[in-house]
């Protein structure tokens, strides 16, 4: 058994005018650890989004590189400082789903087009006999790896404002991302 330790994080820029936030562009990244190794990383953006946004799709991107590289029985460990993002699969998103992906109030999910793509990846790779653990990590702290994948968003988030590209997973575009 491999244990895969990815860290991710997200980063974006969003303005107040007139009394509304305005989306800005975005960067994501992780780090992966393989049995305490570190192995890669990857990291990527676009413009208009929110931080939320690039918190998730880091944990997607880092979900899907799992499924590349892994084998059954392997575990998957996804450090993140984003309590909103454990909150969702750790909590929220199984009664999500019992109520046809809708909050308990009935109102539309924020995110939902990479929060659906990620459970479905979390199944499989629960099918694969894999283990999926979340661990929250304080953000801007003495968590070198947090730090790290930090510091790659926002490179990515200052790219993403420098070019307008949409960077995704494996460095190509993404229809998950840049769509708000």
């Amino acid at each position: 058994m491999n244990i895969y330790s990815y860290f991710t994080d997200g980063a974006a820029t969003m303005v107040k005018e007139n009394g509304k936030y305005i989306r800005k562009e975005g960067g994501w990244a992780f780090i992966l650890m393989i049995n305490g190794e570190k192995d890669s990383n990857q990291s990527g953006g676009c413009r208009l989004t929110t931080n939320n946004e690039m918190e998730l799709y880091a944990i997607y991107a880092a979900m899907r590189d799992f499924l590349d590289k892994s084998s059954p029985g392997d575990k998957i460990e996804i450090y993140t400082d984003s309590g909103y993002s454990i909150g969702i699969y750790t909590q929220w998103a199984k009664n999500w789903v019992k109520r046809g992906w809708r909050k308990s109030d009935g109102k539309t999910i924020e995110n939902l087009r990479i929060v659906k793509t990620t459970w479905n990846m979390m199944k499989k790779i629960e099918d694969m006999g894999c283990e999926i653990l979340f661990v929250k990590v304080k953000g801007h702290s003495n968590n070198v790896l947090n730090n790290e994948a930090d510091e790659l968003a926002v490179k990515a988030k200052n790219t993403a404002k420098r070019t307008g590209d949409i960077i995704g997973f494996n460095g190509r575009p993404d229809p998950l991302l840049g769509t708000k």
